[in-house]
């Protein structure tokens, strides 16, 4: 009997996240790939290894229809409500997207034995001692936060194969996703000023190195939880002169401002970002660094025709 091909499904196939996962894991692996997302217009093959499915991850009927049928390997959840602000003026939605979608590809996983891979945040910390391991003791300050743990509580206990890979400052390459990144280039770009947090410390992570964990977790079968984040633990506002640095702007319009004089709707981790010695060791990834990531992705824009120059 001739084994029929390995099935990977991506959830939230719209999302920064996703695209760089499609880009890096179909180049990487011999196996058919299921695109969700409610911003597809039609359904059609990109490739005679995508199909994409124009598909919500809060439409649950449709959802469990196709992949009850389907019956993918490897589950990849990239949908989630992201806007820390947005989520506390909309909890019902934040909660739908980050826990209750979560609760059915769950309940999937355990019909099909699909192995289920999540993103979560460093936001599930209160951000006062940081930088954070899997076995330090999550305290949300925001709902962002407090749903994105409900997450994992739904998924980590539920007895399916599942993993969990926690980051933080997601950043990547492609200028239609919009990030802190490409918001720097844009701003510094027009010679505008931009005011910057100067007491926010985390990692910041380029896609690529979560893509790459993805395909370790695929190829291996890695379960549980697991921090994937950059290598370099700075301040936004260093964050931000490094951007400009790299891509020859004038950081002179780069401002230092405290989070406090924001007046945010939702409390921040300040020293947040996560420890990724686990990670690293089991799956055998070096993380990039802070300028590593951006020359990377300064690279990808170059090829992509975004930039004149590298």
């Amino acid at each position: 009997m001739i084994n029929e091909i390995q099935k990977v499904a991506i959830i939230g196939a719209g999302s920064k996240t996703a695209d760089t996962l499609i880009r890096v894991l179909t180049k990487e692996l011999d196996m058919k790939f299921l695109l969700f997302s409610s911003q597809f217009s039609v359904e059609k093959a990109q490739s005679p290894k995508i199909v994409q499915y124009p598909i919500s991850a809060t439409d649950k009927k449709q959802l469990k229809a196709v992949l009850l049928h389907e019956q993918p390997s490897f589950i990849i959840n990239c949908a989630a409500m992201t806007n820390v602000d947005g989520c506390e003026d909309n909890k019902q939605l934040a909660w739908s997207l980050n826990v209750t979608t979560v609760e059915t590809l769950v309940q999937i996983c355990k019909i099909t034995g699909s192995h289920l891979i999540h993103f979560s945040t460093d936001y599930v910390f209160d951000g006062l001692n940081g930088p954070y391991s899997e076995l330090d003791k999550p305290n949300p300050i925001s709902y962002y936060g407090k749903s994105k743990l409900a997450g994992e509580n739904v998924c980590l206990p539920s007895g399916i194969d599942v993993t969990v890979l926690r980051t933080n400052v997601v950043y990547s390459s492609n200028p239609n996703k919009g990030d802190f990144v490409h918001w720097v280039i844009k701003m510094l770009e027009k010679e505008l000023p931009i005011t910057v947090v100067s007491d926010q410390y985390s990692n910041p992570t380029i896609t690529d190195d979560l893509a790459y964990a993805v395909l370790k977790v695929i190829l291996k079968g890695y379960k549980g939880l697991y921090h994937i984040a950059g290598s370099k633990y700075c301040n936004r506002v260093d964050f931000a002169k490094k951007i400009a640095q790299i891509y020859m702007l004038d950081e002179t319009n780069i401002h230092p401002i405290t989070t406090a004089e924001l007046h945010q709707k939702a409390k921040r981790p300040l020293k947040g970002g996560l420890q990724t010695l686990k990670a690293q060791s089991e799956f055998g990834i070096e993380f990039l660094s802070v300028e590593s990531g951006l020359i990377m992705m300064r690279n990808q824009l170059f090829s992509l025709g975004y930039i004149k120059h590298k």
